[in-house]
């Protein structure tokens, strides 16, 4: 697995993403800081084009699809097997919620229901065979919840479309 990208704990887009994120899981009758802590941080990973495509196949070939993720997964032994199943979670919450409108208009053959069961399936996976509790609590809940952080997820992207936002976006470089 490749090393993913970051930014500094104090770049502006972080504090941008948590606050995003707190008002996307209250709007989802969801208030958990675990979840909003994890979430938020998955938004900014996946700023990263590189970050949500970071798995690779056999001959290094960046994996874009579900099901080649997937067909991975299964493939790999431990301890990569772990990651590639909170990678398969974490892309599945990211599509739902972010780019819903990926899955229909490129007519996918996988519904969206098999990415919400793929990627909850992902996260106790992963709790599965993580050995850092706090991790293992965190995975648990986003399969739990899975439904209300693709909501959550929603509501970002809806804030993140605001004229408002774009324009905070362009001011701060980040567009």
């Amino acid at each position: 697995m490749k090393k993913a990208l970051t930014i500094p704990d104090n770049h502006p887009l972080k504090t941008l993403f948590r606050s995003l994120t707190e008002r996307g899981l209250a709007q989802a009758q969801l208030r958990d800081r675990d979840i909003l802590l994890y979430l938020a941080d998955l938004l900014v990973e996946f700023t990263f084009v590189e970050n949500m495509y970071g798995l690779g196949n056999a001959e290094d070939q960046r994996l874009e699809r579900l099901v080649d993720m997937l067909d991975r997964a299964l493939e790999t032994e431990m301890p990569d097997k772990k990651e590639y199943y909170k990678h398969i979670g974490d892309y599945s919450l990211f599509m739902l919620g972010m780019f819903p409108e990926f899955l229909v208009r490129h007519r996918s053959p996988l519904s969206p229901a098999y990415y919400a069961d793929t990627g909850r399936i992902g996260y106790q996976t992963a709790g599965r065979l993580e050995s850092d509790g706090w991790h293992i609590m965190v995975f648990r809940k986003l399969a739990d919840k899975f439904e209300h952080c693709v909501i959550s997820l929603n509501c970002v992207r809806e804030y993140t479309s605001d004229p408002f936002y774009q324009f905070m976006f362009r001011e701060f470089g980040l567009t």
